[in-house]
């Protein structure tokens, strides 16, 4: 039986998605599981996947349409399997500010009786002796029948797949399982080598926020990249929300290695951007690794204690290690420790818990309470101590001087540890996140910084 696939609802506000591109065309073999197209937000960008297996026959809207949610966007049938025809959609699941049709449907193998798919005796013969479904591959013949040309055609594409512009990937780190995306550019030659990035998400994000524009950024000019979740956190194994800084590092170093392992990717060209706390988690990384050919870190702490305590007065901050201390205690006699609210550790401004509360009722599974064992974890984080070993590679600080949640100090004190290689730029009136969205100018800004940095280090041959 055929199975829709529709734009789905990520956030409790989301009314539209924006189709931005087919990893799967029509006519193809589909898995359940795997990803089949690309949906982008105001807030967010990420893959659809295929809800069941079989062909995927219909695909109801090209890239590029903006679909209200939970409206039909392609079909999945079983091979061979006839569709009915369909009418058009109603109004409200055509694009927006556009009058879209829905393309009329038509059963496997137009031209021929239903179900039946029209291909030339010698085609049909090489199909099956190489267990070739016709129902997944496009006639070129008379009335579009099948030629043996096509089902040539088809088996080389199978022996060779192209290589689709997102993934799903996955990869372990400490025996946890990791979700990821992979982001690679067009056009890549079969056996050619590009350098690639590993894309590091902030403070309690997972991957699919902020740092999928970047890489789409990165992938325009020609370079791989890969965004994944922490341990614990989004798609990602591991115990529950649980967010010790060291751990996210060997999260970020085994991205590394399986980044590397791609056979599209150059082993010896790597680098690493991080945002926020993933900016610290990059300095860490590379300080560490010295695979990392070149770091990128936006808007990071250097220092965890400093910069919790800038956050606070003086008696909240001895508050707050009153009641670390008290946690280290229960934990030490129970095992256990009090979790609280994020923002309860990191305090954020008013512009910044703004944004920050709309994100998460939006996406309130993203709201997760963290034990204050993070809290201490997070305040013993020193990167900045370790920023040092990371010369003679080169070094991009990128930081807003209007950012209230982590000041611009912390990316002078990265700087002066940091000493040779490392380039520091103050953007002038940039906050924590009012650049974020793709489509402001301070994301463009933000962006070529990051781009022609990466250009610079590893330019393409």
């Amino acid at each position: 039986m055929a199975v829709e696939i529709v734009m789905p609802k990520w956030g409790l506000s989301m009314q539209e998605g924006l189709i931005s591109q087919w990893l799967k065309r029509e006519g193809e073999p589909v898995q359940q599981g795997e990803p089949v197209l690309e949906v982008e937000t105001e807030k967010i960008t990420n893959v659809v996947e295929a809800p069941a297996s079989g062909i995927l026959t219909r695909i109801l809207y090209p890239a590029g349409s903006t679909i209200a949610v939970t409206v039909p966007i392609a079909i999945i049938a079983a091979p061979g399997e006839a569709l009915p025809e369909t009418a058009a959609p109603p109004p409200a699941a055509r694009a927006v500010g556009e009058s879209i049709p829905a393309p009329a449907a038509r059963a496997v193998g137009d031209g021929a009786p239903a179900g039946v798919v029209r291909a030339m005796p010698v085609a049909r013969k090489l199909a099956k002796d190489h267990n070739l479904d016709l129902a997944a591959v496009q006639g070129s013949g008379p009335g579009g029948a099948i030629t043996r040309a096509d089902v040539e055609r088809a088996l080389a594409e199978r022996q060779a797949p192209a290589r689709r512009p997102t993934e799903k990937i996955s990869f372990y780190s400490d025996g946890y399982k990791l979700d990821g995306l992979l982001f690679s550019p067009e056009g890549l030659a079969p056996d050619e080598r590009r350098p690639a990035a590993v894309l590091c998400a902030g403070y309690t994000y997972v991957k699919t926020m902020v740092m999928p524009d970047i890489a789409k950024a990165l992938t325009a000019a020609g370079y791989v990249a890969l965004v994944f979740d922490y341990r614990g956190f989004g798609a990602s194994a591991g115990p529950r929300w649980r967010l010790i800084p060291d751990e996210q590092v060997r999260d970020a170093r085994a991205a590394l290695t399986c980044l590397a392992d791609q056979p599209h990717v150059d082993p010896a060209r790597l680098a690493i951007v991080g945002l926020s706390l993933g900016g610290a988690n990059a300095l860490a990384a590379s300080a560490l690794d010295q695979r990392i050919g070149a770091v990128v870190a936006i808007e990071a702490p250097g220092d965890g204690q400093r910069w919790l305590r800038s956050l606070r007065r003086h008696w909240e901050w001895q508050q707050f290690l009153a009641r670390l201390a008290a946690d280290r205690t229960q934990r030490a006699r129970t095992g256990e420790s009090a979790r609280v609210d994020p923002l309860d550790i990191v305090v954020p401004d008013p512009d910044s818990r703004t944004f920050l509360e709309a994100v998460y009722g939006e996406f309130p599974e993203m709201r997760c309470d963290l034990p204050l064992e993070s809290a201490e974890a997070l305040v013993e984080y020193r990167p900045e101590a370790l920023a040092g070993r990371i010369a003679p590679r080169p070094l991009l600080l990128i930081h807003g001087d209007a950012d209230r949640l982590v000041p611009v100090e912390e990316a002078y004190s990265i700087a002066a540890q940091a000493g040779q290689g490392c380039r520091l730029e103050v953007v002038p009136g940039m906050g924590h996140f009012d650049w974020v969205m793709p489509a402001s100018p301070g994301f463009r800004r933000v962006a070529d910084l990051v781009v022609d940095f990466i250009r610079a280090a590893f330019p393409m041959t």
